[in-house]
């Protein structure tokens, strides 16, 4: 799995995300290009600690088989679960500005690739290590860019 603490793993992430537009569609998925472009930049908050997320319901298998997927499995296109804090289509959240909500997923990854500080314990997945973190925010990006055809 890919890495979003590695230089060329991040940089080719940051390409995508300028290949979006605001017509962008997706490709499965009930959220549009802005809403995907806000939910996940909110995500890269919970590996800070930022955001504390709380399932609906609990995940149907032992922490380290979900690290185990997390991390090494790319998510089903439809019907993946969130965490209510970042659904964005749950709470009714649109935002209108595509290139502001651009900017800060960027400066998401930006900050997060920078930071090196990392909450130690997915509370839904176990013991996390920087390149855990890496690999699990790399994995959540890429799924809802492929989302979008880029």
């Amino acid at each position: 799995m890919k890495n979003l603490l590695d230089e060329t793993v991040k940089q080719e992430t940051l390409r995508r995300i300028d290949s979006l537009s605001p017509q962008s569609q997706a490709q499965w998925g009930k959220m549009n290009v802005n809403q995907s472009l806000r939910h996940m930049a909110m995500a890269f908050d919970i590996s800070s600690g930022v955001l504390d997320p709380t399932l609906e319901r609990a995940a149907p298998m032992p922490k380290w088989l979900l690290k185990f997927f997390l991390l090494n499995a790319k998510p089903p296109k439809e019907r993946a679960e969130t965490f209510k804090e970042i659904n964005m289509v749950k709470n009714n959240v649109n935002p209108e500005e595509f290139e502001r909500e651009k900017a800060g997923l960027k400066n998401a990854i930006m900050s997060f690739s920078r930071s090196g500080k990392f909450i130690p314990v997915n509370k839904f997945a176990g013991k996390f290590s920087a390149d855990d973190w890496g690999k699990l925010n790399y994995n959540h990006t890429d799924h809802h860019l492929r989302q979008f055809g880029v």
